[in-house]
């Protein structure tokens, strides 16, 4: 295989997909103060949001994809000291969460972790580790 240099230097933008914008809005406006962005009409029901630097994009569909192997989700950084208070939020709004809130060491760093499920049943990982700069 040919070698060629990294052109990609980061992401633009995560989909997903949800079975209702409303309770998505909620979600992710309502809870975590996600800004929605102006999308394009592109023929399928669905919202642009601000996640910091970064979008997260959903789109409607009846029905959740059919789910692979592995554990697919993707996490959001919450700052350390806004965890306790995020985690307490959530759990006062009945947010479904996958197990109890834990720690591990990664690379001898303490991490915190939990994983939620939106009210599509998208899972998300909270993490205080944040993006690299």
């Amino acid at each position: 295989m040919a070698t060629t240099r990294q052109n990609v230097s980061g992401y633009s933008h995560i989909a997903i997909v949800c079975t209702d914008l409303v309770a998505a809005r909620a979600f992710y406006c309502g809870l975590f103060g996600f800004e929605e962005l102006p999308r394009p009409d592109f023929g399928v029901p669905g919202m642009w949001l601000r996640v910091g630097s970064l979008q997260l994009h959903l789109l409607e569909n009846e029905t959740m994809p059919i789910p692979g192997p592995g554990f697919p989700h993707f996490a959001l950084h919450i700052e350390n000291d806004q965890w306790d208070e995020t985690i307490g939020l959530l759990k006062n709004n009945a947010v479904s969460f996958l197990s109890e809130p834990s720690e591990r060491s990664d690379f001898g760093t303490l991490v915190r972790a939990a994983f939620v499920l939106d009210p599509s049943g998208n899972v998300v990982e909270l993490t205080d580790v944040g993006p690299l700069v």
